[in-house]
């Protein structure tokens, strides 16, 4: 019991630590202090297998040290504006970007490759810069895939654990991004949601892992497809992606993509509150599915109408692309670079509208399209019935007009972001034609990671040019944070509220601050 009570006054311990208040401080020592730990234990079972240590072990330091002291010497503050908030995880992105590619930059890449692969990594688009992944150490490629699956919880952990703890930010943002599937009381118990979803997130990745090891996958491949897939991340220790691999494997990576794909309160509704009718009830998941089958249907009328290899080939290729494009996963088990012209659109098309709200997909997000579907309805049936008294509703509640506004806001955003980025990609790649310009442009905007045109899949990303490889990292930064979080930093209104933070900080000294024990009056 003495043991049990002094683990239970660590967090006590740690409070009367603090001397300063920083909400922003203190979760950015924490970003580093779990950074840090991940290069320490890698580094721990490298030297265990034999490897080289020394690129995981080297920056390990340089994380921890500064993670710690900032952990403990800041306490949490109550009052973090939600700019603060949003600057605070962008700074948190930055480090962990950094942190990420420096055992690529010990092993011998250059400094903007390795911070490529890091962004891409943690972004979960799965681009690589390693024409040849399997002459890569296996360190490094577990590094890879922990790095995908560390930026598909980073998505869980910064909208529903990181932002409360820093104010009333967390709670405006997850209400966004948990917009879909009646989430809007779910978002009260912000942190039981982390932990629920982590859970959640932790069970799914385990449990494909073990299917596709009984499948008989090697144990190393498969925890790194495992950790690949259900963040939809989609970075493969092959260099064919998953094309040498059988049907049974493809068919459980097709299964676990559309998992991450899927809204994460619905796995906790059908899970943890046995509410099976979750699924069929959400509107956004029925359309996800209706879209997905339309899109395969179009493709196998492409490849079917270029004389491709039969019904139930076609079929199955059709159908897995549809499903990682789709779900921004970017797993490759068919060539698309050969594939007919008509299939171009519906595979951006894929990519830009990405999977449904509350997942580790990037895209717009289907519940967007869904609710500007309704509302189109609305004004339709309002046309033909001016008098008529009808409410827009989705999954039996009524949307307002906010969520209209928010949804229209994120759309052109990222149609504008696209257009940008595409004009873009035809000046840092002279001769590069518009449509595959376009198809580069969704696949790192919309964290795809496969190649959708000439650029994607012909042609390497190692011999793509400088500006292209940093076009393409911002877009894929730009696209995890869903495009209206990095316009923000453009904003009067946005650096205003950080000033105005700044300044009463600056006028409320930081004092030495006690820890309140439940129970006990300060």
């Amino acid at each position: 019991m003495r043991a049990v009570r002094t683990i239970g006054g660590i967090p006590a311990r740690l409070n009367r630590l603090a001397r300063w208040q920083s909400g922003s401080m203190r979760i950015l020592g924490a970003v580093e202090t779990v950074l840090g730990l991940l290069l320490t234990a890698m580094a721990v079972a490298t030297a265990a297998s034999g490897g080289d240590a020394s690129v995981f072990l080297i920056p390990a330091p340089f994380l921890l040290v500064p993670g710690i002291l900032q952990y403990t010497l800041f306490a949490g503050g109550r009052d973090i504006s939600v700019a603060v908030s949003i600057l605070t995880v962008m700074t948190a992105w930055s480090i962990a970007f950094a942190a990420m590619a420096a055992p690529f930059l010990l092993h011998g890449c250059t400094w903007y490759d390795a911070l490529f692969e890091s962004v891409s990594g943690l972004t979960t688009t799965g681009f690589s810069v390693f024409a040849d992944v399997e002459s890569l150490p296996a360190a490094l490629l577990f590094w890879r895939s922990l790095s995908q699956w560390v930026g598909g919880l980073a998505v869980v952990i910064v909208f529903m654990f990181l932002l409360p703890m820093l104010g009333i930010g967390g709670r405006a943002l997850i209400n966004n991004e948990l917009s879909g599937a009646e989430a809007g009381n779910f978002a009260a118990k912000l942190r039981e949601v982390a932990v629920n979803f982590i859970a959640i997130y932790l069970a799914l990745s385990a449990i494909q892992m073990l299917l596709l090891a009984i499948l008989g996958v090697p144990v190393f491949e498969a925890v790194c497809i495992g950790m690949s897939c259900i963040s939809t991340g989609g970075m493969s220790v092959l260099n064919d992606s998953l094309a040498s691999h059988t049907f049974a494997v493809q068919a459980v990576v097709v299964v676990f993509m559309f998992l991450g794909g899927t809204n994460f309160y619905l796995h906790y509704r059908f899970l943890y509150k046995r509410d099976y009718k979750a699924y069929i009830r959400c509107q956004e998941l029925v359309w996800t599915v209706i879209w997905f089958a339309v899109a395969t249907v179009l493709i196998l009328l492409a490849l079917a109408s270029a004389g491709g290899g039969g019904l139930g080939d076609d079929l199955w290729s059709s159908l897995f692309a549809v499903v990682s494009f789709g779900t921004s996963t970017g797993f490759s088990a068919h060539d698309h670079s050969v594939w007919p012209a008509a299939t171009l659109p519906v595979l951006m098309l894929l990519g830009l509208f990405g999977a449904m709200s509350g997942s580790t997909a990037g895209g717009i997000k289907i519940y967007r399209l869904v609710i500007v579907k309704e509302y189109i309805a609305y004004g339709l049936h309002r046309m033909i019935h001016p008098r008529a008294v009808r409410d827009v509703r989705l999954d039996g509640h009524s949307v307002g007009t906010d969520a209209l506004i928010a949804a229209l806001t994120v759309m052109l955003s990222f149609l504008a972001a696209a257009a940008v980025g595409t004009v873009l990609f035809m000046w840092t790649e002279p001769g590069t034609g518009l449509a595959d310009a376009a198809g580069l442009c969704i696949a790192s905007l919309g964290n795809v990671g496969a190649g959708i045109g000439v650029l994607g899949d012909g042609v390497p990303v190692a011999d793509l040019s400088l500006p292209t490889k940093a076009v393409m990292a911002a877009l894929m930064w730009i696209g995890r944070l869903e495009v209206t979080m990095f316009l923000l930093l453009f904003t009067r209104v946005f650096w205003s509220d950080v000033r105005r933070h700044a300044a009463a900080s600056h006028r409320r000294p930081g004092r030495r601050t006690a820890a309140v024990i439940p129970g006990r009056r300060r």
